[in-house]
């Protein structure tokens, strides 16, 4: 298939080719400027863009930019810079001009471009989905050394722990499990597995990414099966100047390190980017500071209720380190106004450090291309066509002289062609066809033989934004997903958003779908290696089925926002890993519905002054219950907050950032192996990070910083592995340098 793939490519690529040879052009004309803050210093990096078109360029060391460009027809050219308000003009064709723009500081990021929520760029205040956007500000605050440090502290209601076995990070989003939130890079599918039904997290390189992109609830009927929980798009950075360049060097004294490469160029109509980078962790140990208190829960021999506390011994946990490699090649050609391919590709290789040095060590590795054409057919009709190819795979790779053994491949192919339609400035259309093939080799798979499975998944989706005025406007789609093994199944969904003065009111209501992985339909497993119990997959389970409906109220006046939303969820043939009927084995099951419900509170005020204050809460309830007992470890008060003063002292501009997450307590039960109830009490959390940051003329970037700064330590590592365990304060030293910003370039 992949050849046939990439034939369909390159014959989509000559016909616009030969389409592009015989179009009668307007003669080029040149655009130049210069964009500046409100102090008049140019503003290096800023995005110049003709609206409608693929033609753009980033400016200079001094905020200079220049590109041609042909156009019968007046344009509009969009500027904009993290933290500024965007700024737009008109373009008259057929003559040199020279524009100079001056960016105001913006009070919040509300005209911001973003993607995910409806597949279209839309400013963030005008889409009827709520989006969260974590900025490159926002990362730069947190300066965090993985995507898990970075969600901790900016998204409450969300929790990584252990997976049991691993020892990989697990994730919980709004009480659901990882398998049900799908985390996108630059639009596309994350293939592959960390841990059971999550995405390996280390494959996100933070000092590769621009911005992140959040949509909650179910998206499915843009993207899939995956999306039942909400979307995580990673965006990464392009050559947004026409020399790009950056270096860091990270050191933590918990035995923490990491080196960083970017180079690139944006050139007339060519672009390329290269990254690469190096990071290590060494594994470490946790011992427990006391024993960890169980009531259990029986019937004594007069049938009365009786309870009984146990205190267990005080033991040690272990959390993996890692050694990681990796590089990233982005390229674009930009052929006139309409018309654009780029190539992606990625390599990633990742060994596991175990505290306890094992026979065999587990190394993860993965490769992706991906070629895409643009290609607008004038300002109101644009095709986007993709193809991705990726190859993530699982080794042991062992002390002794023994070749490494393949114990896990995924294998995965999507092909999509995209239409884009703006009509009478009222609709926008987005319509699409998608091929999904998959090819999975598991370990859990007829006990590590080697056997593989396969599915292929064809879809047809539809969707229209309907601006009804400029106060009220609908967004509603379906998509068709057709399986080679479940067959046809339609998702639909509607929102609808108001806006009347300094509020907007959004509502809607989405179907989640779900299909069973692969995993979970031939697994054949002895857990273990030792014949203690076996896990089996069910090819007779049933896909997952939800319905959500969602409300949320935004309020922007001056300096602050707000925004209040809650969710009601309600999930039918739930997935779930349980006791076969003899209680020997597990085996996954369709369990009885489930519901979840939550309510999210969001805050930010930024002063003029250059300080910003930010609060965001989130409350779940879920229940997954069993003979009346509550078996979930989803901790329902969350809580995350932000300090953060910036100030410039001639041509050294400070920071200071404060951010912080609270956890509330829980209590959760399990079933025993005499069929009794046991309860177990987890203490709430709280941490905090101190970040102190100076950039100095000439590119050079210094930031010191305190991980855990009240050093915060669980009090039993042992018993609690739905969160990640705190080792502790943490010392951390970041030295960054823009190179173009060195030579001035």
């Amino acid at each position: 298939m992949r050849r046939d793939l990439l034939i369909l490519f390159f014959i989509l690529l000559s016909s616009a080719l030969m389409a592009d040879e015989h179009t009668n052009e307007a003669p080029s004309f040149k655009v130049q400027g210069i964009v500046t803050d409100e102090k008049g210093e140019g503003l290096p990096g800023a995005s110049v863009w003709v609206k409608g078109t693929v033609v753009g360029a980033g400016t200079n060391a001094k905020g200079e930019f220049s590109f041609k460009l042909s156009s019968k027809n007046k344009c509009v050219l969009r500027v904009s810079f993290t933290g500024y308000e965007p700024q737009e003009r008109e373009v008259t064709p057929g003559v040199d001009s020279l524009y100079r723009f001056v960016l105001e500081p913006s009070n919040n990021a509300l005209n911001e471009v973003v993607i995910t929520g409806t597949r279209t760029l839309k400013p963030l205040k005008d889409v009827p989905v709520l989006t969260r956007v974590i900025s490159s500000e926002d990362i730069a605050q947190v300066n965090p050394l993985d995507l898990q440090s970075l969600l901790e502290y900016e998204m409450p209601g969300l929790q990584f722990g252990l997976a049991h076995g691993s020892g990989l990070p697990e994730l919980k989003f709004q009480g659901s499990a990882g398998g049900y939130v799908l985390f996108m890079i630059d639009g596309e599918r994350v293939a592959g597995e960390g841990s059971s039904n999550n995405i390996d997290y280390s494959l996100i390189d933070m000092d590769n990414v621009e911005r992140i992109e959040i949509v909650k609830g179910p998206m499915s009927t843009l993207y899939g099966s995956q999306a039942m929980g909400g979307v995580v798009n990673i965006i990464t950075k392009d050559a947004n100047r026409p020399f790009t360049g950056n270096v860091s060097v990270r050191y933590g004294n918990n035995d923490e390190s990491k080196y960083s490469l970017s180079l690139g160029t944006k050139q007339g109509r060519f672009s390329a980017l290269t990254s690469l980078s190096y990071r290590k962790r060494d594994a470490y140990a946790l011992k427990d500071k006391e024993g960890q208190i169980e009531y259990s829960y029986y019937k004594d021999i007069y049938g009365r209720d009786s309870v009984v506390a146990d205190t267990s011994e005080k033991g040690m946990s272990s959390v993996n380190g890692f050694e990681i490699w990796q590089a990233n090649q982005k390229l674009s050609y930009t052929f006139n106004e309409n018309f654009r391919i780029s190539l992606n590709g990625t390599y990633y290789n990742n060994d596991v450090l175990e505290y306890v040095e094992q026979k065999e060590q587990d190394r993860f590795s993965n490769y992706s291309i991906n070629p895409r054409v643009y290609y607008a057919i004038n300002d109101s009709h644009i095709l986007d066509f993709s193809y991705v190819f990726e190859n993530y795979e699982k080794r042991y790779v062992y002390t002794t002289s023994l070749p490494s053994k393949k114990v896990f491949g995924d294998l995965t192919n999507t092909v999509r062609l995209n239409y884009t339609g703006y009509i009478h400035e009222k609709h926008t259309l987005t319509a699409g066809i998608e091929v999904n093939t998959q090819k999975l080799q598991h370990y859990w798979f007829d006990n590590g033989s080697g056997k593989k499975f396969d599915a292929q998944t064809y879809v047809l989706y539809l969707q229209e934004d309907y601006k009804v005025s400029d106060s009220f406007s609908v967004l509603a789609g379906v998509r068709s997903d057709c399986h080679s093994k479940y067959g046809f199944h339609a998702s639909p969904k509607i929102s609808l958003m108001y806006k009347y003065g300094v509020l907007t009111l959004r509502g809607g209501y989405g179907m989640g779908f779900r299909i069973p992985s692969l995993k979970e339909l031939y697994s054949e497993y002895d857990m273990g290696g030792q014949g203690f119990f076996m896990i089996y997959g069910n090819e007779d389970l049933e896909p997952e089925i939800s319905h959500q409906g969602t409300f949320s109220a935004e309020v922007t006046k001056g300096i602050f926002n707000g925004s209040v939303s809650g969710y009601y969820t309600r999930f039918f043939d739930e997935i779930a890993l349980g006791l076969t009927s003899d209680g020997k084995d597990q085996q996954y099951y369709n369990a009885d519905d489930a519901t979840r419900t939550g309510v999210d509170v969001m805050a930010q005020f930024r002063f003029k002054n250059g300080l910003t204050l930010k609060g965001a809460y989130a409350y779940i309830d879920v229940h997954s219950e069993v003979d009346g007992y509550n078996m979930a470890s989803d901790r329902p008060h969350s809580l995350t907050f932000t300090a953060n003063y910036s100030k410039t002292f001639g041509k050294v501009a400070l920071s200071a950032a404060l951010n912080g997450r609270w956890m509330s307590s829980v209590e959760t039960w399990y079933k025993n192996s005499v069929g009794g109830y046991v309860k177990n009490e987890y203490e709430s959390r709280t941490f905090c990070s101190l970040n102190l940051g100076a950039r100095f003329p000439r590119g050079f970037r210094f930031t010191a910083g305190i991980d855990n700064l009240f050093d915060f330590k669980d009090k039993n590592v042992t018993a609690d592995q739905s969160v990640t365990p705190q080792r502790g304060i943490g010392f951390i030293g970041t030295l960054s340098v823009n190179i173009a910003d060195l030579l001035k370039l």
